[in-house]
């Protein structure tokens, strides 16, 4: 049997898991308080310790808004899983030299759009080198790339040389000559003219790195 305190700590941890899951962040003491019903904050304050005395919830003192979700069956993901693109990973791209782009068709991530522009024919490469970190491109993100055969000028792309050899570059195109710019004050451009083969195999749109440098 439960009691009306049990009943007030449970909506509190409910009102607590739906407002991360919308907002990616923890609610404040009064937004509790205006939606569980509380009639002070210090009645809200009574519930929120409760909850963190069982270990439902954690706070960081002396910081606003550091509720944190422990309870697993409250956990509730940050996006809607029935929007996510699965996008394939069609191995490295070389951000220094051009490098050879393996296909690997069994190699998918799931991005959502909540984070990135997801919009039209998707792939996945991995950088290799060094060639564009003054843009904040490190050796072993991921790079987001929307399929397209054009470019403007300083667009970031990826592009493959003597149907072989892909890098990431910034483009430009000076009449029958195309330049990739890296960006990296040691390192020159490449320059491609009529005597290769060319081809843009998309725009870089979006970046994702699994730790911080």
């Amino acid at each position: 049997m439960t009691t009306k305190s049990d009943d007030k700590e449970l909506q509190t941890l409910q009102f607590i898991s739906e407002f991360v899951s919308k907002f990616n962040y923890p609610p404040s003491v009064r937004e509790i308080c205006a939606n569980v019903g509380f009639r002070s904050t210090a009645s809200a304050q009574y519930y929120i310790n409760k909850l963190v005395d069982s270990g439902k919830i954690r706070r960081n003192t002396g910081k606003n808004r550091t509720l944190e979700i422990i309870a697993p069956e409250f956990i509730r993901a940050s996006h809607d899983e029935s929007k996510m693109r699965r996008v394939p990973m069609l191995g490295n791209i070389a951000a220094g030299q051009p490098l050879f782009a393996g296909v690997t068709d069994d190699e998918y991530i799931d991005i959502s759009p909540e984070f990135f522009n997801t919009s039209g024919d998707l792939f996945m490469l991995t950088v290799k080198g060094t060639s564009m970190v003054n843009i904040g491109i490190l050796d072993g993100d991921t790079v987001l790339i929307r399929k397209q055969p054009t470019a403007y000028d300083g667009q970031i792309i990826a592009a493959m040389i003597d149907n072989n050899e892909v890098t990431l570059k910034r483009f430009f195109k000076d009449g029958d000559t195309i330049r990739l710019k890296p960006e990296n004050d040691n390192m020159d451009e490449i320059i491609v003219d009529s005597g290769h083969d060319f081809t843009i195999l998309g725009v870089a749109v979006g970046l994702m790195r699994n730790n911080i440098h």
